[in-house]
């Protein structure tokens, strides 16, 4: 069994689209052989109509994953999949990236992501045997 463990954030698509921080415990039923970067839609049925997709670098902490994932996607506005995935790659510092999900990423997203040598290694939801997602928050500590 393979583990997920690690931070990143909830995109959301649209003209009210956001960025929620999160963090992800799962366990996942095949050998993966070591995720580092995982894109996961638990919702959607179609890549043409992702509405939310959670991205996870592996072992990232909250601050790893605003640095890494949150800020650079801000700054670029408005994003296609693969550059969602190649920011998540490049903040994970992998080569590839695992997509979990009921759809399988169109030709083009594949292609963009092969000429910045990222390659996707994709899997059916249903592999995620439990999961844990917090989102959201947010913590201060008060002295």
């Amino acid at each position: 069994m393979e583990y997920i463990i690690g931070s990143g954030a909830i995109l959301e698509a649209g003209a009210h689209g956001g960025i929620t921080p999160a963090t992800l415990h799962a366990n996942v039923a095949v050998p993966c052989g070591g995720i580092r970067a995982a894109a996961i839609d638990f919702e959607g049925t179609s890549a043409a109509h992702v509405q939310k997709l959670l991205v996870i670098a592996q072992g990232a902490g909250n601050v790893q994953a605003r640095a890494g994932i949150e800020a650079p996607l801000r700054a670029k506005g408005d994003c296609s999949l693969a550059d969602v995935l190649w920011t998540l790659a490049q903040a994970a510092s992998s080569a590839e990236v695992h997509v979990f999900a009921h759809w399988l990423p169109d030709e083009e997203t594949c292609s963009d992501l092969a000429a910045r040598g990222v390659g996707l290694v994709v899997h059916p939801l249903e592999t995620i045997q439990a999961a844990s997602l917090v989102s959201g928050q947010r913590y201060r500590r008060v002295a």
